[in-house]
């Protein structure tokens, strides 16, 4: 009963993550005829196999494989056939999405005539440029505006010109500075008392300034100023003292800035982080997992992780469980009467956890690879048929004592999307032969980042 309720469990978890995957790579592929095209981009940094093509904004098409040719990458796509594609289109790589993913955008040109199949269409890498002439166009037409604005406020049409109303308002401001300097002249005429005691106040005042710039007094501000004028030609030679022991060399800095050594070893640090951020950032990744039945092992479940360092070399991490394990041999020694006896006993554990741990290198489409499978060691090989959409696989390990190798044969073969079916034929070698189907899903990068987007 237990093994029932697992099992409508698994299919309930295997239909949700199902139903996303369709949500989240609904535009990625599906249904309909494609229409192979190429084209030939001097950077494809960010563009992978199933990349969306886009048209008018909307997914028409994905990318199929990139190849580098010369100097430059080859890239080979399809699209809708109900799309038509004409001879002077052009594309162009393009960003979006705050997890900075790219896509290409094809723009459709004027012509009538459709491009035929595996044609090439010119990818439009100057654009930027023409974006920033129109930019520039706009300015200018934004500047016109402006000067017809200020000609229109400087001399409107029927209307007295701002200036010429300016220039009668200074005129009256001058007027009124007369009138103004005529109401002074009689105000000192009545103070003459009151101003010679200004004129007093300024003539203390400026015996004041003099006894506070006289630097030969103690007590002036100009004694303080010259002492504060000495301490800074002090620090002023200290500094000098300190560039010029940097200029030589002495102390840390000096040594780092001098020393060619030092210099080149901190130069060496820096490149070596750039490269380990641009080898984390061109890291790939592929997700599978798959559920089936066995008709010896019951059944079973695997999940695998590949990591791509780099297009050559590759990482497996794994871990595969199976209502029984490998079948064993259990012996009992028994002593009745001076008589001893061997019983051997064949036995199955349940539930066996098994991990993987390997390490490859890809050849195109061949993978070679080698390690933990299992739990045990062993080496293995796969190779991709139509663009990855069936893979062989081979692999030779020995997770059991006293029985030999296992060589088991797997075909696995997508169905639709990311869902894969799994024929594996086990222990080929030996009498004891069993099968094994199943059936899962596979993730790309391109996949993992639309799951990890629709949650976030």
């Amino acid at each position: 009963m237990n093994e029932f309720k697992i099992g409508l469990m698994a299919i309930a978890t295997m239909a949700m993550v199902a139903y996303m995957s369709l949500k989240i790579t609904s535009n990625q592929s599906g249904f309909g005829e494609y229409v192979t095209y190429r084209t030939i981009v001097t950077d494809a940094s960010g563009i992978f196999p199933k990349t969306p093509i886009k048209v008018a904004g909307i997914n028409a098409g994905r990318i199929k494989k990139i190849e580098l040719q010369g100097n430059q990458a080859l890239i080979t796509f399809e699209v809708l056939d109900e799309v038509v594609i004409v001879k002077d289109s052009k594309l162009q790589v393009k960003t979006v999405g705050f997890l900075g993913d790219k896509y290409i955008q094809i723009h459709m040109g004027d012509s009538q005539e459709r491009l035929t199949e595996n044609a090439f269409i010119v990818s439009d890498e100057g654009a930027g440029v023409e974006k920033l002439v129109k930019d520039a166009s706009d300015v200018l037409k934004d500047v016109k505006v402006m000067m017809k604005t200020l000609r229109e406020s400087i001399a409107p049409e029927g209307e007295v010109s701002p200036v010429k109303k300016i220039l009668n308002d200074f005129t009256q401001v001058a007027a009124n500075a007369r009138i103004a300097t005529e109401s002074l002249k009689n105000v000192i005429q009545g103070n003459e008392e009151r101003m010679n005691n200004l004129i007093a106040n300024l003539e203390r005042f400026t015996e004041q300034i003099a006894f506070q710039t006289d630097d030969q007094e103690q007590d002036s501000a100009m004694k303080d100023l010259r002492k504060i004028l000495a301490n800074a030609d002090a620090m002023t030679a200290d500094m000098k003292q300190l560039v010029a022991d940097i200029k030589v060399g002495k102390g840390t800095l000096g040594k780092i800035l001098v020393e060619e050594e030092i210099a080149d070893e901190v130069k060496q640090t820096l490149s070596s982080v750039n490269k380990i951020v641009g080898r984390v950032s061109d890291i790939r990744t592929e997700l599978s997992g798959f559920m089936g039945a066995g008709t010896e092992e019951g059944s079973t479940t695997s999940g695998a992780l590949r990591i791509f360092p780099s297009p050559e070399r590759f990482y497996i991490l794994g871990l595969s469980s199976s209502n029984y394990g490998p079948e064993s041999e259990k012996q009992t020694t028994r002593i009745v009467g001076g008589v001893t006896t061997i019983e051997t006993e064949k036995v199955k554990k349940k539930d066996v956890f098994r991990f993987d741990v390997q390490i490859g290198r890809k050849l195109h489409d061949l993978y070679v690879r080698g390690g933990i499978i299992e739990s045990t060691g062993g080496a293995g090989i796969d190779y991709d048929l139509f663009n990855g959409a069936t893979r062989l696989s081979f692999d030779v390990f020995d997770y059991r004592d006293h029985v030999g190798p296992n060589l088991r044969l797997s075909t696995e073969v997508q169905l639709w999307n990311v869902f894969y079916g799994k024929v594996s034929g086990v222990d080929l070698a030996t009498k004891d032969r069993s099968a094994l189907f199943s059936l899962g899903l596979r993730f790309n990068d391109e996949d993992i980042k639309g799951l990890l987007g629709f949650f976030l």
